[in-house]
């Protein structure tokens, strides 16, 4: 009766081995394997000890519903002087800022960027203990106020923020620096925070120091670069003046890791007046530029990794930029292959029309000389002509700068 109770089960096996075997037999192996597998699935499934601790999420956060009222509440609770209860207002604030009703309604009515002022100087001067991270929370409250043109305004227009940011981007504090410089960014793209920071010449300063600070350091925060621009733009005399022309000079001669990025924007800006025209012209800036140009050709193995050029927008901006004096277009005569270059770059770009646009306009740069306009229009008219222009700005430069070709062609028959 059993063995043929025994039968039901595995009916397969049983067909295959029901004469070496008896049912019971064949159902007592399959159990034992069965088990086995079972065994090595629940370890799988098995959740290691040290991630059983529950989630801090919510102990970081104040208790509020998010509405109407939280911000006040969040504003009471950040004058606490318990701290657990102001981390936990400060924490919850990041989040609720993110919404930009919120953050106009705290910058104007909460006058938050006061407030926030005065923990943010008590934790900097020591006079209160961090105990959790404060201060890089305050650095997050700023960066999403200085998103805001009123709250842009406010920040800029406390110079303790001011120092007290440069001072953090100086001593390369952990996870406050890039912090530092991206607030630092979001104010000067802004034209009134801009001309704030222009009008107080410790900023430009501060910025000095920081980059002379290590000449031959290979990186520095990405928003801090963009911050340099933005001042370098406006006032590139005081940059000058401050050192940036030998400080960027000597990065792109030695070919420091990336220099072909920002450092070389930073460059080609500061050429755009009349005493970074001439240092050009005695540094010899159309040989330093050329030697870059010619990298491709050049053996790769000779190349550390950063150092090989991947964007040559900014190279083929400084080339335009440096070549409005006579020395220079002079001293471009001298390296035939340079429109070569120049139109190789314009011909292989496919997705950066600022790029292709700055290729034109280096062309009628170079075509000032006779001697290059008759090279390009032998060589290169063809090929322009037939440039498929990837946005408006670029199909009107190419148009102005074909015409100005045929021009001279019209002109000398």
């Amino acid at each position: 009766m059993w063995e043929q109770l025994e039968r039901y089960r595995n009916h397969f096996l049983q067909n295959e081995i029901k004469d070496v075997l008896k049912p019971s037999s064949i159902n007592s192996h399959q159990n034992k394997e069965w088990a086995k597998a079972m065994e090595k699935r629940y370890i799988c499934k098995c959740v290691p000890y040290c991630c059983t601790s529950t989630s801090t999420h919510l102990q970081n956060r104040a208790q509020l519903a998010y509405g109407w009222f939280a911000l006040p509440k969040l504003m009471k609770e950040l004058d606490s002087d318990i701290p657990l209860t102001h981390w936990k207002a400060v924490v919850s604030l990041t989040e609720f800022l993110l919404n930009p009703l919120n953050a106009q309604r705290a910058i104007n009515e909460k006058d938050l960027v006061r407030k926030l002022k005065n923990a943010f100087m008590r934790m900097r001067l020591k006079l209160h203990k961090e105990e959790h991270q404060e201060v890089e929370m305050y650095l997050r409250i700023y960066n999403i106020l200085s998103r805001n043109l009123d709250g842009a305004e406010n920040i800029a227009k406390r110079k303790c923020l001011r120092d007290e940011f440069y001072k953090i981007i100086k001593n390369q504090e952990i996870n406050k620096d890039g912090l530092a410089s991206e607030i630092l960014r979001n104010l000067t793209g802004k034209p009134k925070a801009l001309e704030i920071f222009l009008e107080d010449p410790d900023n430009f300063l501060a910025m000095a120091e920081i980059f002379h600070q290590d000449p031959c350091r290979p990186h520095y925060p990405l928003h801090l670069w963009h911050h340099l621009c933005h001042l370098l733009e406006v006032a590139p005399e005081q940059g000058i003046e401050l050192g940036f022309f030998e400080l960027l000079h000597s990065r792109i001669l030695n070919r420091l890791s990336n220099f072909w990025d920002m450092a070389t924007k930073a460059f080609a800006l500061l050429l755009r007046c009349a005493e970074g025209q001439r240092r050009f012209d005695a540094v010899d800036g159309v040989k330093l530029l050329y030697d870059v140009f010619v990298q491709p050709d050049e053996n790769r193995r000779l190349l550390l990794p950063l150092q090989k050029v991947e964007n040559w927008e900014y190279t083929v901006l400084a080339l335009v930029n440096g070549l409005h004096s006579k020395r220079a277009l002079w001293r471009s005569r001298e390296f035939t292959q340079l429109p070569c270059y120049v139109g190789r770059l314009m011909q292989s770009t496919e997705d950066n029309p600022r790029l292709q646009l700055y290729c034109l306009k280096a062309f009628r740069e170079l075509g000032v000389m006779p001697c290059i306009k008759r090279y390009i229009i032998a060589n290169w008219l063809e090929d322009i002509c037939k440039l498929f222009c990837l946005d408006a700005e670029a199909e009107c430069a190419r148009d102005s700068l074909v015409d100005w070709l045929r021009r001279d062609i019209a002109d000398s028959s």
